[in-house]
């Protein structure tokens, strides 16, 4: 990978693409760039919130040690309505901030497992960081 960081002038965030090596010297060129290469996510001032594509790039690997969440069905279609998910719609759990797939082992956004007390069990939680369905409700 070869992150860069690129500032949309007077904007809140940066936003990081992998941009090949041939790329990088061409926008070295430009006066403003707001674009290109590969999507990565962006850098706000409470941290680094990953981008949707980075899940889709990452998503193949749930299977071979990367940290991924999978959901049945039903539980898929709660997280892209940007819901929180419980227990029995949780087939695959991880904690912390993980890439979140549905049972085909396709992508649909980033969430963190959290393990819940409640006063007679413990119950895992997935809460959308950023889903696929955030594009419909108010992303573009």
């Amino acid at each position: 990978m070869n992150p860069h960081a690129l500032e949309v002038p007077g904007g809140a965030y940066l936003d990081v693409f992998d941009l090949p090596t041939a790329l990088v010297r061409v926008i070295d060129d430009l006066r403003f760039v707001y674009a290109g290469g590969y999507y990565i996510g962006s850098l706000t001032k409470s941290g680094f919130i990953p981008g949707l594509p980075l899940a889709q790039r990452l998503s193949r690997l749930c299977g071979l040690g990367l940290r991924c969440i999978v959901l049945d069905l039903y539980g898929a279609k709660r997280f892209l309505y940007g819901e929180r998910v419980a227990n029995e719609h949780v087939l695959r759990f991880s904690e912390g901030l993980a890439v979140v797939v549905d049972p085909q082992g396709e992508a649909i956004g980033w969430g963190i497992g959290r393990r819940v007390r409640l006063k007679t069990k413990v119950e895992v939680q997935v809460e959308p960081v950023k889903d696929l369905g955030w594009y419909l409700r108010r992303g573009g």
